[in-house]
């Protein structure tokens, strides 16, 4: 898997430059194009001309990554029209999520909710200083034959990284796409269970089998600076109903958090043809 651009979203605070840093290294080591899209809900006064800031921003990237940066114009339709219309056609959207509490906080549940459910390809959000390479990438995985392809997606993200493989159902032995990954891959893969951590046990014995909490416990455990879902598209209703998994996980999560869609793991001229994976968020 190659990405050939990468979209990421800022307002010119400092949560929103960490993601646009890490959109940067990403976008440098696959050798892909950076588009920056300025997305934010109010105008702020400091900035004058939002999109003159962004074209000097994107110089600025540019030089110092060595990759095509691109400033781009947003529709004014909102930060979630604006973000999918630039996400159409690119391999990542990257973005942060604000942690000030608040009815005014700049991410509202409803447009991070929007950005997951409807976005056509993977979307990255950064809650942590961009500090070199990714180093533990945290897998979830469930007994879904779509396993390959998030396996494959999330292995080629960061080709230096150490894949961890969390098994999120009650299921001892490793299934096949698992076996086959580890066969294939010739770096280190570590398997784990939501056996291995004390309060998951106390989770399936009280049978509170939560996917969220599980991941966050394993993360802590692990020490993994990014965790890797599958998300299934799904009507707001039934999204309501289950409980969305990616938003809670960011609430409890420390690290980055990467959301696959079913269908965008793969190039955006391929997504119709990409292979469901696992659904969870």
């Amino acid at each position: 898997m190659r990405m050939h651009t990468v979209v990421a979203l800022t307002d010119f605070s400092t949560a929103a430059e960490h993601a646009v840093d890490r959109a940067a290294q990403l976008a440098a080591a696959h050798q892909a194009r950076l588009h920056l899209l300025y997305a934010a809900q109010h105008h702020d006064p400091r900035f004058a001309d939002p999109q003159a800031r962004l074209e000097q921003r994107a110089r600025q990237l540019g030089r110092r990554h060595g990759l095509p940066v691109t400033a781009l114009h947003g529709a004014g339709r909102g930060v979630a029209a604006d973000a999918l219309q630039a996400a159409a056609q690119a391999d990542l959207l990257v973005l942060d999520r604000r942690m000030q509490p608040g009815w005014h906080a700049w991410w509202r549940p409803c447009v991070l909710a929007r950005l997951l459910r409807r976005a056509p390809c993977p979307v990255l959000v950064v809650q942590q200083p961009a500090q070199g390479a990714y180093g533990h990438v945290l897998v979830a995985l469930d007994a879904a034959p779509a396993v390959p392809a998030l396996l494959r997606y999330a292995g080629a993200l960061e080709a230096s990284a150490r894949v961890e493989l969390f098994h999120a159902c009650p299921v001892r032995e490793p299934c096949d796409a698992t076996l086959a990954y580890r066969s294939q891959e010739q770096r280190r893969v570590r398997l784990s269970d939501a056996f291995e951590a004390r309060r998951n046990r106390v989770d399936l014995r009280v049978g509170a089998q939560d996917l969220a909490r599980q991941l966050v416990v394993q993360q802590e455990r692990a020490g993994a600076d990014l965790i890797v879902l599958g998300h299934r598209r799904r009507g707001v209703l039934a999204e309501a109903l289950r409980g969305a998994v990616a938003r809670r996980l960011l609430r409890g999560a420390r690290c980055d958090v990467l959301v696959v869609p079913h269908d965008g793991a793969g190039p955006p001229r391929e997504r119709g043809r990409a292979v469901a994976a696992p659904g969870w968020g």
